[in-house]
């Protein structure tokens, strides 16, 4: 309504469609609307760094990662001291799986900006993306726990929990969760419940009672959730895993589909591959291998945040690593 009062006032006004392309992006992911009110607000601004980064941001959600880096690319260069700018841009060559040029931006990120944690998250997670470099990940989230602010941030104790369970510390897991504020991780691509992540480390420590009650803790909040938002997909697939970890086979995989049709790849090339990442653990808890294999390997020749040495170091797949065709991908995507 805001948009149209401006749009009344001045049919020209630039920033009155970039809004426009906004809300086309954010509310509808209408792509070519969104990108068409860009290109009209680009015509008084041709070297805006902001319109970029939304054309850039639209273009990485169509699945045209190698034209957002382009894109945003440019951005940075328009734009060389704005923080979020070089954090995009890491995050698409990332995606592109190009780890050395994402964390030459990264590195600018932060000392753009030292104080954001969500910089150190990403960075920690690329090494372990990029060659299952715990000892790297390490090494960032320490260098965030000394900055005010950041130690108690849930996306860095969640990244540092991860890490202990790479490594095999499932005591020193528990007690960096223990630490944690106790309510979901919450971001655009996943919705984790706390008791989630416990439940996983009690079932890699063959805790089974402890494991069971953690699960159907998360089991109880995701379908609660579902009933106010039936069209999150980051819910259902959340249930599935739960479900999953129940042993309730069939409606594990039932939430872990209805996921990725809620949200499809095609739909949206980022977010979508986090509910094929789903479906696939979940085929892997309920015994699914070749299923759970078929998934990987879309996931795997699409630009994505997984790789072949975060499956090789994540226990989540552990049951898989006898298995040849696992072994096969390991291999080839390293």
């Amino acid at each position: 309504a805001a948009v149209d009062e401006a749009l009344k006032l001045d049919p020209g006004l630039s920033e009155a469609h970039a809004s426009l392309g906004h809300y086309y992006y954010w509310g509808h992911l209408d792509y070519e609307k969104a990108l068409k009110e860009f290109a009209i607000a680009q015509r008084s601004r041709p070297n805006d760094s902001r319109l970029l980064l939304g054309i850039g941001s639209v273009q990485r959600r169509q699945g045209k990662i190698e034209l957002a880096a382009a894109t945003m690319t440019k951005a940075t260069e328009l734009d060389p001291r704005s923080s979020a700018l070089a954090f995009n841009a890491a995050e698409t060559y990332g995606l592109l799986r190009n780890y050395p040029e994402a964390e030459r931006l990264l590195d600018h990120a932060i000392a753009l900006a030292p104080d954001l944690a969500e910089r150190y998250y990403y960075k920690a997670r690329l090494y372990l993306v990029w060659g299952g470099d715990t000892k790297k990940a390490r090494t960032v989230l320490e260098k965030a726990s000394t900055i005010a602010g950041l130690e108690n941030d849930q996306g860095i104790l969640m990244i540092r929990a991860l890490v202990e369970m790479f490594e095999g510390n499932y005591r020193e897991a528990l007690a960096v969760l223990s630490s944690g504020p106790m309510k979901p991780f919450d971001d655009q691509f996943e919705f984790i419940p706390w008791a989630q992540l416990f439940a996983e480390v009690y079932g890699l420590m063959k805790q089974r009672e402890l494991e069971r009650a953690y699960y159907d803790s998360a089991r109880v909040l995701l379908e609660r959730k579902i009933r106010e938002q039936p069209e999150d997909p980051r819910f259902h697939s959340g249930l599935g895993i739960a479900y999953a970890g129940l042993g309730r086979k069939e409606q594990a995989i039932r939430e872990g589909k209805r996921g990725v049709e809620l949200l499809p790849i095609a739909k949206e090339a980022w977010r979508g591959t986090y509910r094929l990442r789903d479906l696939a653990r979940i085929y892997v808890m309920v015994g699914e291998q070749a299923a759970a294999l078929d998934r990987l390997e879309i996931l795997l020749t699409k630009p994505s945040d997984i790789s072949g040495s975060l499956l090789r170091i994540d226990p989540i797949w552990a049951s898989l690593r006898n298995n040849p065709r696992f072994q096969k991908l390991i291999s080839e995507n390293q």
